[in-house]
């Protein structure tokens, strides 16, 4: 196993907001762009999971589904209502430093 096979030589990339950067300088709006859009598709991802875990739940126990999966729904529901997707362009356009 060489060191690209393991976690812990993974560099993950800085965060960059939009509101520590210049909008003139091109590159660091980029920066922030990619950024964003990387921590929204992290939380899409974790929204898909949660999904897969309710969908499994919910086969697995059929009839008492509603009783023993109400803690993987609530957290499911829970997810939807705090993960607001809307791209950095909704993010740029209604930027509150500006």
């Amino acid at each position: 196993m060489g060191k690209l096979d393991s976690y812990e030589y993974h560099k993950r990339p800085d965060l960059v907001s939009f509101d520590d950067i210049n909008y003139s300088n091109l590159k660091q709006v980029e920066d922030a762009r990619k950024s964003m859009l990387r921590e929204q598709w992290i939380k899409v991802s974790e929204l898909k999971i949660a999904h897969e875990a309710v969908r499994k739940c919910r086969q697995y126990h059929h009839d008492d589904a509603s009783r023993n999966c109400k803690s993987l729904i609530l957290k499911y529901l829970k997810m939807l209502e705090s993960y607001p997707i809307q791209g950095y362009q909704g993010y740029q356009k209604n930027d509150p430093s500006k």
